[in-house]
C-alpha cells in the first residue's frame, strides 16, 4: 500500500515539478525561438522544411503549456486543503506566475507569426504578380513586405528599379540553378540568359516565357499559361494544397490570373505590361525592354524553384 504523502511532501514535490518545467522550457523554447528567427533570414528551397521543422519544435511547448494547467490545477487544489504550509505555496505561486509572465508572450508571439506567415505571404506574392514579377528564394520576408508597402502606395517606380537590381544582381545563379534543376532545358535556358547579357531582350523573353511554360507542364503536368473556365489550369493543381498552408502560400500565383497570362479578354484596352500571348503572336512589338527580360526571368525563377520542390516531393512518394 503506497504510504500517503504528507501536505508538505506534496508541495515539495509540486515546487520540484514546476522547477524542472522551467529547465525544460528554456531547452525547448530556445531553439524553437531560434527557428523563427531562421525563418525570417531564410527565404529558400529548404523554407517548408525548415516550417515542418519549426513546428517540430513548437508542438513539445504547447504540450508543456497543458501539463502547467494540470499541474496549476493540481497545486491550487491542495492549497485550499493544506493552509498550515502557505509559506510553500506562496514559492509555488512565484514560480508559476514567473513561468506564465516569461514564457506565455513568448508563446503567444510564436503563434501569431506562425499562423499570420502564410497569409503575408501569398498577399506580397500577388502584388507583385499584378506587376509582373515573381518570388526569388534569395528575397528576405522584410524585403518582400517593404516591396509590397512600395507598390501598393504607388512607389512603383523605386520598386521596379529596386527588383530590377535585385535580379540583375542573381542572374548568373539563377541561370546555373535553373539550367541544373532541368538539365534537359539547360541549353536553351543558357541561350536565353545570354541573350539577356547581350541586351537582345527581343529573343530572351520569347524563350523564357517558353520554358518556363514547359517547366510547369513537365513538373505538375499543367501548361502555365493556360485556362479553364476563366481559371489557370494550375489553380487545379494548388486547390488540392489546405489553403492556410505555407506550401499554398508560395504556389498562390498559379491559382490565380495574372497580367503575364491574361486573355485578350482580360486585358484592358490600354494594357502595355508583358504578357505571354502578345508577345508570342506578335501582338506586341515594343516588349523588348530589361525590365521585361529581367521580369521573365523572375518567373522562370519562381517556377523552377516552386515546382522543383513539388517534383521531389513526387518522387518521395
Amino acid at each position: 500500500m503506497t504510504e500517503e504523502k504528507r501536505p508538505g511532501e506534496v508541495l515539495e514535490e509540486h515546487l520540484k515539478n514546476w522547477q524542472d518545467i522551467g529547465s525544460r522550457m528554456q531547452t525547448v523554447a530556445l531553439p524553437a525561438l531560434k527557428k523563427q528567427l531562421e525563418l525570417e533570414r531564410l527565404m529558400g528551397p529548404n523554407l517548408l522544411g525548415l516550417q515542418k521543422s519549426f513546428r517540430r519544435s513548437f508542438e513539445p511547448i504547447l504540450s508543456m503549456q497543458n501539463e502547467w494547467r494540470s499541474r496549476v490545477a493540481s497545486i491550487e487544489a491542495s492549497q485550499k486543503a493544506m493552509s498550515d504550509v502557505g509559506l510553500l505555496a506562496e514559492r509555488v505561486n512565484t514560480i508559476r506566475q514567473s513561468l506564465f509572465q516569461n514564457f506565455t508572450p513568448a508563446f503567444t508571439e510564436l503563434q501569431r507569426t506562425f499562423r499570420e506567415l502564410p497569409l503575408k505571404t501569398r498577399e506580397a506574392l500577388m502584388v507583385l504578380g499584378n506587376h509582373g514579377w515573381y518570388l526569388d528564394f534569395d528575397m528576405l520576408p522584410s524585403f518582400l513586405g517593404e516591396l509590397k508597402n512600395a507598390l501598393e502606395e504607388g512607389d512603383s517606380v523605386a520598386a521596379e528599379v529596386i527588383l530590377c537590381q535585385h535580379f540583375e544582381e542573381r542572374l548568373s545563379a539563377i541561370e546555373a540553378s535553373t539550367a541544373d534543376r532541368f538539365p534537359a532545358r539547360s541549353q536553351i535556358v543558357r541561350a536565353a540568359f545570354s541573350a539577356h547579357r547581350r541586351h537582345e531582350y527581343e529573343l530572351s523573353i520569347p524563350v523564357l516565357l517558353a520554358q518556363s511554360d514547359g517547366i510547369c507542364k513537365e513538373v505538375i503536368g499543367e501548361h502555365f499559361f493556360m485556362k479553364k473556365d476563366k481559371k489557370p489550369r494550375t489553380a487545379l493543381y494548388v486547390e488540392q494544397i489546405a489553403s492556410e498552408t505555407y506550401r499554398a502560400a508560395l504556389l498562390s500565383p498559379l491559382a490565380q490570373s495574372l497580367p503575364i497570362s491574361a486573355s485578350e479578354k482580360e486585358r484592358r484596352a490600354d494594357f502595355s505590361g508583358l504578357n505571354r500571348h502578345t508577345v508570342l503572336h506578335g501582338e506586341s512589338v515594343d516588349y523588348g525592354t530589361k525590365e521585361n527580360s529581367l521580369r521573365a526571368i523572375s518567373l522562370i525563377n519562381y517556377v523552377a524553384h516552386v515546382l522543383d520542390f513539388e517534383r521531389d516531393k513526387k518522387l518521395a512518394i
